[in-house]
This record gives C-alpha cells, structure tokens and sequence, in this order.
C-alpha cells in the first residue's frame, strides 16, 4: 500500500503529461511568403512574385505585372484579365502546373530574410561563348569578368532570391538554385542565359 501511495504522484504526472497536445495547430501557408523560381524552355531563369490581395510579377527576359488569385491550394497568374498558368500547390511543393510550355521548370522557395547572393561567387558560362565568366556579388553591386574584361553593376533584389538589373531595353536576371547561379540576360532581340557553378 505504501509503494502505491508513494507511486501515485508519478503516475499522475505521467497521465497529466500524456493528455497535452503534442502537435501545435499547422502553419497556414501564405503565398505571399514565397515564390515560384524556375527555368523557361532553353534554360532562362525566372521568379514569379505575388504580395498584398492579388498583385503578382513575372520577371525574366521581360517584367509583366499582373494579378493572381489562390483558392483551394491553386495558385493562378492573371495577365490582363486572362489565365497564364496554374500551379497546384500542397504542404508548400508544386504538386502540378497548367499553362504554357515556355515555363520548363518550377520550384516553390520560402523567402529567405537574407540576400543570399551576398559574398558569394561563382564561375561559368554564358551560352554560345567559349570564355569561362566570374560573377561575384558584394552588398548592392556585383562584378562580372570574362576574358579579363570587368564591369561592374549595381542591382536590385527581388524578394532576396533573385537579382535583376535593367538598363533601357537591356535585362539580367540572376536566380540561385540547387546552389547554382542561374543567370539570363535580354538585350532585345537577343537572349542569352547560362549556369554558373559556386565557388
């Protein structure tokens, strides 16, 4: 009788213990938390942005704003009052995407608080040329050497997961996935793009 006694405070305990819940209610996700980066056919990177009720941008060799809608786990991007692709999202993957051929590959990304092209470096190729390319990116500005030749530039982040940089009719996009620099640059009506390995 006396082992019970002294045994009943811990099993008490233990039963107390047992009755909390252990899992906390799910996150709910919010798609204005994130973004959709990806390749277009022939390998140009591009970022899909959405935030506030509906305004949502496409960047990639061009930018068009539009608006998107997100019902029931469908994400869909609206361009002048027109569907241009819908992407079917669950526990925060694609699960699916409808819409045109041209968007080739596509990746659901939380968006980080941090640039994440900040000190870091890579080195590659832009396509159709034979000299390797270093672009390194240091605060708001980042260097580019090919051939011996540098330039520099400064850019603006996009949801700290992409860089772009415009001037006139010209376009560089860079986006960094599976720890490689995807970079894409328009100069109407030429198109050129290339992967970049991390150094």
């Amino acid at each position: 009788m006396k082992n019970i006694l002294r045994m009943l405070p811990i099993l008490l305990l233990t039963i107390m213990a047992s009755c909390k819940k252990k899992d906390p209610r799910p996150e709910v996700f919010d798609i204005t938390k994130h973004a959709i980066i990806g390749k277009l056919t022939g390998g140009y990177p591009y970022i899909l942005t959405s935030e506030g009720a509906d305004k949502a941008t496409l960047t990639h060799y061009s930018v068009s704003s539009g608006s998107y809608t997100y019902v029931n786990g469908v994400f869909k991007f609206n361009f002048d009052n027109e569907v241009i692709g819908s992407f079917v999202i669950e526990n925060g993957q694609i699960k699916a995407y409808n819409g045109p051929v041209i968007i080739n590959t596509y990746d659901m990304v939380k968006i980080p608080v941090t640039n994440q092209f900040d000190g870091k470096t890579f080195k590659g190729n832009w396509n159709g040329t034979v000299h390797s390319t270093q672009i390194k990116f240091t605060g708001t500005k980042y260097t580019e050497v090919t051939n011996n030749q540098q330039s520099e530039a400064n850019y603006t982040l996009i949801n700290n997961l992409a860089v772009k940089k415009q001037e006139g009719n010209s376009i560089t996009l860079f986006t960094i996935m599976n720890n490689k620099l995807e970079g894409g640059r328009s100069t109407y009506p030429v198109n050129v793009w290339g992967t970049f390995m991390m150094q």
